[in-house]
């Protein structure tokens, strides 16, 4: 998807808060579009205020707050200005055809016309970034600006401190006198962790003259040969500091250190713990309902269908970004009769800012993982961390990246292992057709590859009430086939899953695969399709309908002729309520049903609908399904 100005804008305000520097809106013009953007010296912005802003303004240009808050003073050479002799570092050309220079902090303000046309931005300033464009009429009236571009994307280096006028270059904000009157004993300590401390703050000239007037005030100095060799030392450990960060380094561990270890497992030979499962579908077959549904086996123990082994008891963690916890996930835990004392659902994340004020946003992989850390680590009896869709969750990252979804994914299977905590993540399938199933998860193969199991959710061609959930790929156990379901309606209107006996022998290609067909399948054949699929287990509102089918890649005009030719009514429960669109038969079946006497059916076995074995459920799966197919014994 090609990202247009306003994106591209926000994704690099975004990424500079990420390297931290302090970032507010300006206009074409170069001036601030804030009222007030001087409490961003002291404080940078959140995610959720910068996204505010340029929702806002869609085309505000890119301002970088200068000074301690972003770390960097900027040397501004305008077109003609000498930057011949300036050291090599991060390098910006501007609008205007001049250079940004940034350079690690020097604890200045701004300085102009320190030499011919060249200005200094430190503390109290700010600077247009890359790639903001500007545009505006100077005070000779002459129409100036243009793209800003970085030119070269290098570490900071050293303020060259020679570009301060002569007598300002060895002007400090600390005063010698104050750290005089040091006993003799003490003086070699005491000047040497200043000096450590000195050359952190300011160029290597600046801070050498401060230890020199420092120790001018000790009574007796120090011999100048002593200094001297303080002074090296404390520059010798600020490079082997500067060496060890970002360093990377290759850890290794002996095998034979290693204690071989049985995988523990949440659903037997299906799902492992301390390990990353990806579900895949297409919209409306029921993925998010299983997320719930194995929350609801893990908070009571229930019996996994076919295998009969319990499910281990413990929390579970849900992360929705598309369904609402009170009026869709809740009744679905009711329906499968959860203990939803141990079933928790994300809401966002808190952040507190340096005045103590707090602000909500979604999770990020990106930013988050260390908040869902601390989480876990409350919960310790966590079984289970349902993520629906990954893609919400993102951040901007590209997911068609593989580089980048593996980079993204692995700090997240770290933290599985580390809490021996089973990750399902849920994704869509993409519009490819047919052919091999591990290709058909949305984005990047890389989402397959990561995880440790994969399965597919999609219908049964011959039965489009029938579900079929298979593996893709299964690097810890045998292949054991995929399960089919079904999805009923229980007596609070919620769906419910009903498993099949028995497991399903065909692979997840041919499930997907297309039938063979002797004339073409038009646009209005598949709207057809999406909507005897969607609305086979009852009413839907028009327009959670209309959100599928343009979820589903379906239009409205063939959407309209498929309702049409399927003889589907809108129609009204009430005045106050939305439309509603169900199947003819379904309509013709509720009529008969509220007829008869309802009957609560038990289940057929432990598990979410009872205890008990018996008639009733059968009959209930009956009324919905294929009398002919299998299902639980």
């Amino acid at each position: 998807m090609k990202m247009n100005m306003s994106q591209n804008l926000l994704k690099y305000a975004l990424e500079y808060l990420q390297k931290g520097w302090s970032v507010f809106p300006v206009g074409k013009d170069k001036k601030p579009l804030l009222t007030e953007w001087k409490p961003f010296q002291t404080r940078k912005a959140t995610e959720e205020e910068a996204r505010e802003w340029w929702k806002i303004w869609p085309d505000a240009n890119i301002g970088i707050v200068t000074g301690k808050i972003s770390g960097i003073t900027v040397v501004d050479v305008e077109v003609g200005g000498k930057i011949e002799g300036l050291p090599s570092t991060y390098t910006v050309k501007t609008g205007n055809g001049g250079w940004h220079f940034y350079y690690q902090h020097a604890e200045i303000g701004n300085k102009t016309r320190t030499r011919e046309l060249t200005d200094i931005r430190g503390d109290g300033g700010f600077v247009v970034a890359p790639p903001s464009v500007t545009d505006y009429i100077n005070k000779t009236g002459l129409r100036k600006g243009g793209a800003y571009e970085l030119v070269a994307d290098s570490d900071l280096a050293e303020f060259p401190i020679d570009l301060l006028p002569k007598g300002q270059e060895y002007a400090s904000p600390l005063n010698p006198a104050d750290y005089a009157g040091i006993s003799e004993g003490s003086r070699n300590d005491k000047l040497h962790a200043l000096a450590c401390s000195v050359v952190q703050r300011f160029p290597e000239k600046q801070a050498w003259h401060f230890i020199q007037l420092t120790n001018e005030g000790y009574r007796p100095p120090l011999p100048a040969g002593e200094v001297r060799a303080i002074f090296q030392s404390a520059l010798r450990l600020k490079i082997q500091k500067r060496e060890r960060v970002g360093k990377r380094t290759a850890l290794i561990r002996r095998l034979s250190d290693i204690q071989p270890e049985e995988i523990q497992w949440l659903w037997p030979e299906r799902i492992a713990l301390g390990k990353l499962t990806l579900l895949s579908g297409d919209p409306g077959l029921g993925k998010s309902l299983l997320t719930t549904t194995l929350a609801a086996y893990i908070s009571k123990g229930f019996l996994w269908p076919i295998d009969k082994a319990e499910a281990p008891v413990g929390d579970v963690l849900l992360l929705s970004a598309e369904d609402d916890a009170a009026d869709t996930i809740r009744p679905r835990l009711d329906a499968a009769q959860a203990n939803c004392d141990k079933i928790h659902v994300l809401e966002s994340i808190q952040e507190v800012n340096a005045e103590g004020e707090t602000t909500r946003t979604m999770f990020s992989f990106r930013k988050d993982l260390q908040a869902i850390e601390e989480l876990l680590q409350s919960l310790p009896a966590c079984k289970l961390v349902a993520i629906d869709p990954v893609s919400a969750y993102l951040d901007g990252t590209d997911s068609h990246k593989n580089a980048d979804i593996r980079a993204l994914l692995a700090p997240l299977a770290d933290l599985a292992a580390r809490h021996n905590v089973a990750v399902v993540m849920v994704s869509h399938l993409n519009k490819n057709s047919g052919g091999n199933a591990m290709y058909r998860t949305m984005g990047t193969l890389a989402f397959v590859a990561a995880v440790r199991a994969a399965y597919i959710v999609t219908k049964d061609q011959e039965n489009p009430a029938r579900r079929l959930f298979m593996p893709v790929k299964n690097n810890l156990a045998k292949d054991i086939g995929g399960l089919a379901y079904s999805i009923i309606t229980a007596e609070n209107g919620a769906p419910v899953i009903v498993w099949e006996s028995e497991p399903v022998s065909i692979t997840a290609d041919e499930a997907l695969a297309i039938p063979e067909q002797n004339e073409e399948h038009t646009a209005t054949d598949e709207a057809i399709d999406f909507l005897r699929e969607l609305l086979a287990n009852g009413e839907m509102e028009a327009t959670e309908v209309k959100k599928e089918a343009k979820q589903a890649g379906i239009n409205d005009k063939p959407l309209r002729r498929a309702r049409e030719k399927m003889g589907i009514k809108p129609k009204k429960a009430d005045f106050s309520g939305g439309w509603k669109w169900a199947l003819p038969s379904y309509e013709d079946a509720q009529s008969a049903q509220d007829a008869r006497t309802k009957e609560r059916a038990p289940s057929a076995g432990r598990g979410p609908l009872g205890e008990r074995s018996g008639d009733g459920l059968l009959k209930m799966v009956n009324e919905h399904l294929d009398p002919n197919a299998k299902y639980i014994d």
